[in-house]
């Protein structure tokens, strides 16, 4: 976060931007980090136990468990950082949204932005041209898809299949403001983030 405020003291930046919770199995975090957010008043939920699972993991199962009550499929998690580094761990980032299919989880980067597109519905994409595009993408995830629809994109998909092994629509273009997508399995959307 003083990254977004090179004018302000760090600290202060720290202080200011707090977060609510830390959780995990807290083999990654420094243990100075740990300890000032703790006197800050950040509940610290160790889960150092249970390997079974992701950090990510953890973090979504915590806000699901503490959104009761509410309608999950609203729900909208923003992951900031989930792309970019090892690449078993972005897997795992990516195995966590198709986990957590009811759900709308963002995995964000300094260039991507990737969420599910359940194959329960079709799919209307706004896309914020000032921040977004043009490249995008369209993968299947888990199963082949035997029959995809696309409008807005420069090379639209028409009850196309898509497997791993054959054809992924990849370095597609955004073409409209508005892209719809159907398809017959779970696909990954992907489109490419501007620098600002």
């Amino acid at each position: 976060m003083p990254l977004f405020f090179p004018q302000e003291d760090a600290s202060d930046v720290r202080r200011r931007n707090k977060p609510d919770v830390i959780k995990g199995d807290m083999d990654s975090i420094r243990r100075e980090v740990l300890e000032f957010y703790a006197s800050l008043g950040t509940e610290i939920v160790d889960k150092s136990h249970d390997q079974d699972t992701t950090d990510l993991h953890k973090c979504v199962t915590y806000i699901r468990d503490s959104a009761s009550g509410l309608d999950k499929s609203n729900l909208c998690v923003l992951v900031v950082g989930a792309l970019g580094g090892r690449f078993d761990h972005e897997m795992g980032n990516l195995n966590v949204i198709c986990r957590f299919s009811s759900m709308r989880i963002v995995l964000l980067s300094n260039d991507s932005l990737i969420h599910l597109l359940p194959r329960t519905y079709c799919h209307e994409i706004h896309i914020q041209t000032s921040v977004e595009g043009p490249h995008c993408g369209l993968i299947p995830i888990g199963t082949p898809s035997k029959s995809s629809t696309t409008t807005g994109l420069q090379w639209d998909l028409n009850n196309t299949a898509m497997e791993f092994g054959g054809l992924v629509s990849t370095s597609n273009i955004v073409k409209e403001e508005k892209v719809t997508v159907q398809s017959d399995c779970d696909l990954l959307w992907t489109i490419s983030i501007k620098k600002l």
